[in-house]
């Protein structure tokens, strides 16, 4: 993992946007059943968007890439329901 200048001030950035996200959602998630699933899909993808922030390598970078198309997947469809 690389630790440049360019990259601590994305991590501030991501960490303090995840931060906000994951206060509001304790609000806006209230009474809702399924939070601890829906806590950990946020979780996730707070962990692949800093994987990808930090990435080293190609590999790296891909998976934490995939890893937050993955994340950003399951959380649209969270609420999904078929008729």
């Amino acid at each position: 993992f690389v630790f440049d200048s360019l990259t601590v001030i994305m991590l501030v950035v991501v960490t303090f946007v995840s931060a906000l996200v994951h206060l509001y959602s304790t609000g806006y998630m209230e009474g809702d059943p399924h939070v601890p699933r829906f806590m950990s899909y946020l979780s996730l993808f707070t962990f692949f968007m800093v994987m990808l922030v930090t990435a080293d390598n190609f590999i790296q970078m891909f998976l934490g890439w995939e890893g937050v198309g993955l994340c950003s997947y399951l959380l649209i469809t969270f609420w999904f329901t078929r008729v």
